[in-house]
């Protein structure tokens, strides 16, 4: 029997905030068959490590890479190793450039990743942007924060794209259902708004552009200080 085709919407937002530069990056493929029967859709927020200049060319390089190098693996492959594979030599690449680049130094970032493949998903993750699931009304966070747990220190992260060279991404997977929708955010934004302003607006917006943009400017005005994606 085959597989039924895989329809989806889709919408984003990113804005500066109050901060100089927008380090976070946003980007997403919904291929042509039959990359989209053999690959699937795939989506990715990052959010590059503040303090040092490569934190916005991290987020970039890793999601432009992610985006591009995901589609030229086998098709053989399972949707986890793939991703795995690519995602490793993503953190050679910046490791190697904050070796090479002393004004690079640090040059880390956050990694969010959702695929889409027939009638299941699977969450490659590390760092603390997050991907939540809307289903029949129940909101549920799909990612675990890599933070340190003490108070003052839970916006320093334990685990990033370009932290450390033993690179331990999160994975996971799941069904897909008629009608799921899922939310990838920053800190940006899940921080000043909480899980149940995320759940409210994002039942009250049925345009995904118009929730995208709805959550970014709903987190800026509560206070954010920091560039803002979903």
């Amino acid at each position: 029997m085959p597989q039924p085709t895989l329809q989806i919407t889709s919408g984003y937002a990113s804005l500066i905030g109050t901060r100089e530069r927008n380090e976070d990056f946003v980007g997403m493929v919904v291929p042509g068959e039959p990359d989209l029967s053999a690959k699937g859709i795939l989506v990715a927020v990052a959010d590059g490590v503040s303090g040092s200049d490569g934190g916005r060319e991290a987020a970039e390089y890793t999601v432009r890479g992610l985006l591009s190098d995901y589609y030229a693996t086998p098709n053989d492959w399972d949707v986890p190793v793939a991703l795995d594979r690519v995602l490793h030599a993503t953190n050679r690449w910046l490791l190697a450039q904050s070796s090479a680049h002393p004004e690079r130094d640090g040059m880390a970032t956050t990694l969010s990743a959702l695929s889409l493949r027939h009638r299941q998903y699977t969450i490659a993750h590390i760092g603390d942007t997050r991907i939540y699931l809307l289903r029949d009304d129940k909101f549920t966070r799909l990612t675990t924060d890599h933070v340190w747990d003490r108070p003052e220190m839970r916006h320093v992260l334990t685990r990033a794209m370009g932290l450390d060279r033993h690179l331990n991404l999160d994975y996971s997977e799941g069904d897909l259902q008629s009608g799921d929708r899922f939310l990838l955010v920053s800190d940006g934004v899940w921080h000043p708004l909480g899980d149940k302003i995320l759940a409210e607006r994002l039942q009250q917006c049925s345009d995904p552009d118009h929730a995208a943009r709805s959550l970014c400017e709903a987190a800026l005005k509560a206070g954010s200080q920091d560039n803002v994606s979903a």
